[in-house]
This record gives structure tokens, C-alpha cells and sequence, in this order.
């Protein structure tokens, strides 16, 4: 099987992007990706400072790895330009049914299209995959593989849908065509600062180098713990998740509406949450009743309590200052 013919069957199967690259080892981003987690950068996602050499070599994934399949689906929303009272933006790529899932059917589906291409070898391909949960740097082998180029902010950019796509990759034993990543993976930021200007609790703290700690994202998902009243300010109308720095990137302008059904609102809880009704639940089970299906499972319903505390403190401030 070629390169070409492998990029349509992953086009058929509902990815927006692919590209391939070498099954070898980064140097650089290696060294990037340790000196962050040395700065403590990282915060309390302590499964990221585990084995460091397994996220930048996939020789250790999968032996005698040969080529890396990197795939994207774009999931881009517009904005509404009206918050509802007592109500928190949720993040663009978690409005609808959890990606993860939406992911990794299409990727089970791709991989039995490309075994039929195989039937009667007598050496049968060998694949491992991932979608965002496992050990691997795939920012740096999307950009390797000529989706795009990591932007100031730290997001992979493609030329057609600006950073609104998510990633995912396939790490096999089939040899193919790497992709020319020269001119793709070219930075194109320049002297644009918008993102790092943007972020209201300077998470960005120099290009493509963002500390995890400040950041809305991390903040509102990831961070287990108490959150300091200062960032707590800055949260916005943010309630999980946050597209900032992605909103005042130029490059982002020209992405269209995702076209699978699958991130449509109506799979999954929608653009807002209303903080109250998050803030009156009283267990577990009724938070997965709204959540379920969908990638706000991830945090606790503590940890979303939290969240719409938070939300609607700022609110109510807000609402004061505008009042004198």
C-alpha cells in the first residue's frame, strides 16, 4: 500500500487530515518537552513526567515501528456573541460526543480498511494508536508528518483549519512515504504576539512554551486542587475548557464548520452550562446523566462545582462594575 492510497481511505473514514512520518526519534522536541517538565510546567498531570523517552522515540511503542500516521478532525464552532445569565462557555471541542470515542472508532475503522489491502501477506502489518491519552509528543510528529507547523501558543496550525482539529496517530510496522514537512511545518507567527497577549493569566510565557499552571484549559479540567483567587479572576465566561489564544490567532480565521454530526450540540451538552444547575447537584450520578457521552466526564462533579462557583463570582463582579 502507498502513502497516497492509505490518505484516502483515511479521508473516507471521517479524518480531515493525514499525514505520515518516520517512526524515529525527535532530538529537539525531546529536549523541549524535558526541560518543561523540569521547570515544572507541567503542574500536577504527574502521568506526563513518566518515561520521557517513550513520548519521543516510537521505536519503543511498537518494535520495528517504521512509519507514524498522524490523523486530524476538525471540530470548529462558531461562538455565540451572548453569554445566557449564570451561564460558562464550555471549549469548542468538548460541545458535543467526547472525541476520544468519536476517534477511536474511526481509527478501528481505518485500520480494517488498510488490513484488507493485506488479506493473503504473509506478513501482516502491526499497528498501535493512541487519541491524546497516550505516551506521545504528537504535536511535534503532526508538524513532522506536514499537517502543520506549532504555533507561539503551542498548538499545531494547518494551513486549512488553523489549530481547530484534534490528533490523533498510528504507529505501525508498514513502511511508507513520509510526507515533505518543510514548508508546512515553517513557522508562519512572525512577530504576532496576539495569542500571548490574549491569555488573561499569562500562561504563555515565551513562544511555544506555556506554563501549564496558569492556563484556563488546565485550570478548569486537570487541576484537582484549590485554584488561587488571582487566576480564579481571570476565568471569564470560561467553565471548562478555554479557546482563547485560539480565537486571536489570524491563522484560524479561514477553518469552517466541522461537518461531522458527531460534534453537533445535540450529541453532547452543548456551547453553555448553566452554573446553578451544576452547583444543586448533589452526586456523581446525576453530573454523568448531563455529562455523559461527552468529554466533560473528566473532571468531578467537585471539581465542576468549583468551576461554577468561580463563574458566577465573576459574573456577579462583573455585574458591579458595570453597575458604576
Amino acid at each position: 500500500m502507498d502513502s497516497k492510497a492509505l490518505k484516502e481511505l483515511a479521508y473516507s473514514s471521517g479524518f480531515d487530515l493525514c499525514g505520515i512520518a518516520r517512526a524515529e526519534p525527535i532530538k529537539k522536541v525531546k529536549e523541549h518537552f524535558e526541560k518543561w517538565i523540569a521547570d515544572n510546567y507541567h503542574g500536577e498531570m504527574s502521568w506526563l513526567s513518566k518515561d520521557p523517552n517513550r513520548r519521543s522515540d516510537p521505536s519503543r511503542l511498537l518494535e520495528n515501528a517504521q512509519s507514524v500516521i498522524m490523523l486530524g478532525i476538525n471540530y470548529y464552532h462558531n461562538n455565540s456573541k451572548i453569554v445566557p445569565k449564570n451561564s460558562g462557555r464550555v471549549a469548542r471541542y468538548a460541545r458535543g460526543k467526547d472525541y476520544h470515542k468519536v476517534t477511536e472508532n474511526q481509527i478501528r475503522n481505518l485500520i480494517v480498511e488498510i488490513e484488507k489491502h493485506f488479506k493473503e501477506a504473509d506478513n501482516q502489518p502491526l499497528f498501535k494508536w493512541w487519541v491524546d491519552y497516550g505516551p506521545f509528543l504528537e504535536r511535534a510528529y503532526g508538524a513532522k508528518a506536514g499537517l502543520g507547523f506549532i504555533g507561539k501558543n503551542s498548538m499545531l496550525i494547518n494551513k486549512k483549519f488553523g489549530s481547530w482539529f484534534l490528533l490523533s496517530e498510528i504507529v505501525t510496522t508498514l513502511k511508507l512515504e513520509p510526507d515533505d514537512y518543510k514548508m508546512t511545518s515553517k513557522d508562519q507567527c512572525g512577530e504576532c504576539r496576539l495569542c500571548v497577549e490574549a491569555c488573561p493569566t499569562g500562561a504563555i510565557i515565551s513562544s511555544r512554551r506555556i506554563n501549564s499552571k496558569k492556563c484556563i484549559s488546565y485550570l478548569t479540567i486537570e487541576r484537582p486542587t484549590h485554584i488561587h483567587k488571582k487566576l480564579q479572576m481571570q476565568f471569564g465566561e470560561n467553565i471548562f475548557g478555554c479557546d482563547i489564544c485560539q480565537q486571536v490567532c489570524p491563522l484560524n480565521n479561514e477553518a469552517g464548520k466541522t461537518k461531522n454530526p458527531q460534534f453537533q450540540y445535540s450529541q453532547g451538552v452543548g456551547e453553555f452550562i448553566d452554573a446553578n444547575q451544576i452547583i444543586s447537584m448533589t452526586g456523581e450520578d446525576e453530573y454523568l446523566k448531563l455529562t455523559a457521552g461527552t468529554a466533560l466526564t473528566r473532571p468531578k462533579l467537585k471539581n465542576m462545582k468549583r468551576n461554577a462557583e468561580i463563574l458566577l463570582e465573576n459574573q456577579k463582579e462583573n455585574q458591579k462594575s458595570n453597575d458604576i
